[in-house]
């Protein structure tokens, strides 16, 4: 037995938005990464946000990338890059918390 009326959104209903879909293009070839210093906040990335990175994108002039350097992991900008550096992939996205004051 069926009481009660239909829902007015029924038939509206929408998929949910799965990150993993949206965010990651090459899941064997992505990394996650977050950023434990306050050295890149002019490229608007901070203390603990979670860098999204493709190991297998191809770098561009004006790719944001992770690179090696003196054993330390780094980000840049390619056309900034000087001296022996080892691109380990390029970044995507950064998540970024929102936090209240």
């Amino acid at each position: 037995m069926i009481t009660g009326f239909p829902s007015p959104a029924q038939g509206y209903e929408t998929n949910g938005i799965d990150l993993n879909n949206e965010l990651i293009k090459h899941p064997a070839a992505t990394v996650l990464m977050r950023i434990d210093s306050n050295h890149y906040t002019n490229m608007s990335i901070y203390n603990n946000d979670i860098l999204i990175i493709d190991r297998s994108k191809k770098v561009n002039l004006n790719s944001l990338v992770v690179y090696e350097a003196d054993g330390q992991f780094n980000l840049g900008r390619v056309y900034n890059l000087k001296g022996e550096t080892y691109i380990t992939g390029v970044v995507t996205h950064v998540i970024h918390t929102v936090k209240e004051s």
